[in-house]
């Protein structure tokens, strides 16, 4: 123990108060490292800085490659100042500081979480060159890691090696308390799409929904079977949305994975869900049933029968084991 608390393992995420799915992603990776012992600290970049590169510069200047030296001197530069043994950087365009960091002797794991030309909508021909200089930058990584399977698989088209470290979860509650719930319905995600707002106001006719109230179109539910939440911290989100008894997972772009999936199988709610992208299949490879809307009132019925199955998976994502590999790297450091 006293060896992992002498190595010290920063964490550096550009983005984390604006993405929840990023912030729940770090957070679980910190706990497991903390819980097996390791010295470690979390350092946030310029969140708007960041983000108004993206929305207003990212398609010109991310497919430059001096602006990438440029942003990996500046992250090398926060990164080493804390002196770590370790760090992991969590997004794709953190690969721009690997090089810089790596030539001081600090061991750097890259976790590319997702593929930022894929979620801008760039065009073909810069995507091609994005994707050319990730990988010019990721192979001066130790190692590489993805959240996702299918990710894991379209990086290897990309000539990018990357081993899956699953996000993982931590339990919430035991089977007994799971099975003595109400039918109410949890929306965790962001309703910021016409099709979810459409799914979300016809179940309402018939279920009570716990809402989240966060996406574009939030605002224009008003219905009395629709509750919406808000709050302040993921803990009391979290004791909340554990009497809901059903996920309700709707999304349409093209994520590899969803946080959401692994939210919903901690508080052992079956999910149901509409929707398409490379996370149906991601939630095949975890085990996790997506079912349909229509079988609401079914699964209720049988709900043991549901819930059961869940118990298993919980006890494969739970940290710190979900995150065995990326420990097992660090041990070797």
């Amino acid at each position: 123990m006293k060896i992992m608390q002498d190595n010290k393992v920063l964490l550096f995420t550009p983005v984390y108060y604006s993405s929840p799915g990023t912030q729940a992603r770090v957070n679980l990776i910190k706990r497991s490292l903390n819980m097996v012992g390791y010295n470690t600290s979390l350092v946030i970049g310029s969140e708007n800085i960041l983000k108004k590169l993206y929305s207003t510069f990212g398609g010109i200047l991310l497919t430059r490659k001096n602006v990438w030296d440029i942003i990996g001197r500046i992250i090398a530069e926060k990164v080493l100042s804390n002196k770590p043994n370790s760090v992991i950087l969590f997004t794709d365009i953190c690969a721009s500081a690997a090089p810089y960091i790596s030539r001081e002797g600090v061991k750097v794991v890259l976790s590319i979480e997702d593929l930022t030309p894929e979620y801008k909508g760039y065009s073909a021909e810069k995507s091609q060159v994005f994707f050319k200089l990730l990988r010019e930058y990721a192979m001066e990584a130790d190692l590489v890691i993805t959240p996702s399977f299918m990710l894991e698989r379209r990086l290897k088209d990309l000539d990018i090696k990357a081993c899956t470290v699953p996000i993982g979860l931590e339990p919430v509650l035991n089977t007994e308390e799971a099975l003595d719930r109400e039918l109410l319905l949890l929306h965790a995600g962001q309703v910021n799409d016409k099709r979810k707002l459409a799914i979300i106001m016809s179940l309402a006719e018939k279920y009570r929904i716990l809402l989240h109230d966060a996406g574009a179109f939030s605002k224009q539910i008003r219905h009395p079977n629709v509750k919406k939440y808000r709050l302040a911290s993921p803990e009391d989100a979290l004791k909340l949305c554990k009497k809901a008894s059903i996920g309700l997972v709707i999304e349409y772009r093209r994520a590899y994975t969803l946080t959401r999936l692994y939210y919903h199988v901690a508080m052992l709610q079956p999910i149901v869900g509409r929707g398409m992208g490379p996370w149906l299949n991601e939630a095949k490879n975890l085990g996790v049933e997506i079912n349909s809307p229509e079988l609401i009132q079914n699964i209720y019925e049988n709900y043991g029968d549901f819930v059961t199955p869940l118990v298993k998976i919980v006890e494969k994502l739970k940290l710190p084991y979900v995150h065995r590999l990326l420990l097992d790297f660090l041990r070797r450091v």
